[in-house]
Order: C-alpha cells, then sequence, then structure tokens
C-alpha cells in the first residue's frame, strides 16, 4: 500500500471517529461495522486511528459509514440525539431493520442502508411570521 492510501485511510478513520464523537455515537455501531474490538473502537473515536490496517474493504466500508452518517445528519438537521434515535429505529425500506442492524453486513447492505436513510422522518419545522 502506498504512503498516500495510507493516508487517505488514515483521514477516513479520522472522520469516522469525528462524527461519531461529535454526536456521541455508540462504539458498538463501529465494532460491527469493522470487527474490531470496543478498545480499538473507541481509539477511533476518540483518537482518529485504528489498531489494525484498514485495508481496500474495510476504507469502503468506512466510507459507506461516513455516507450513512452524514446523510443522517443532513436529514435531522445535526440533531445528535434524533441522529442516535434513527440509528436503531427499523424502516419499512429495509424491511423492518433498524439501520445499525445493518452495519454488520456485506457491502451491498450497506448500499442499501446508505438509500434507506433518505426514508427516516425528518423533523417538521414550523415557521411564523413576526411583526408583520
Amino acid at each position: 500500500m502506498t504512503g498516500l492510501q495510507d493516508e487517505a485511510h488514515a483521514a477516513l478513520v479520522d472522520l469516522a471517529g469525528r462524527i461519531m464523537l461529535t454526536h456521541d455515537i455508540d462504539s458498538d455501531h463501529a465494532m460491527r461495522l469493522l470487527s474490531i474490538d470496543r478498545a480499538e473502537a473507541e481509539d477511533m473515536i476518540h483518537l482518529g486511528r485504528l489498531w489494525s490496517p484498514v485495508g481496500v474493504v474495510r476504507a469502503e466500508r468506512l466510507r459507506l459509514f461516513i455516507n450513512i452518517l452524514i446523510r443522517l445528519e443532513w436529514r435531522l438537521n445535526h440533531d445528535s440525539r434524533a441522529i442516535r434515535h434513527a440509528m436503531n429505529l427499523p424502516l419499512d425500506a429495509l424491511g423492518g431493520a433498524a439501520p445499525a442492524d445493518r452495519f454488520g453486513g456485506s457491502l451491498e447492505d450497506l448500499r442499501e442502508l446508505r438509500s434507506a436513510i433518505d426514508t427516516v422522518a425528518a423533523p417538521t419545522i414550523k415557521w411564523w411570521r413576526v411583526g408583520h
């Protein structure tokens, strides 16, 4: 693996950890996603690094995970509590499975999950006109 790939993989690990830390997302999700133990998942979240090699397949899993998390952020207006709740909420688009249930699945499962995130119920925002 080239130094450039190592840097790119390290950036993916760091970004995933930062998003998880920002929203206080449970390390169990990273454990299932990457088949790592709790200590390594917590290092990913708090230190932005993994002990084991990332490799091509793990890098793709991280890319999909990051994309899923970013989609949830946008959909739920960066509401950390809503994001954590949505991770465990059954979705019709997943046949009643929750997003968190798919993190340990195949790359195809993660791709299906990425598309299903668009079906998460977004909060309704009410606007009032004041001063007219």
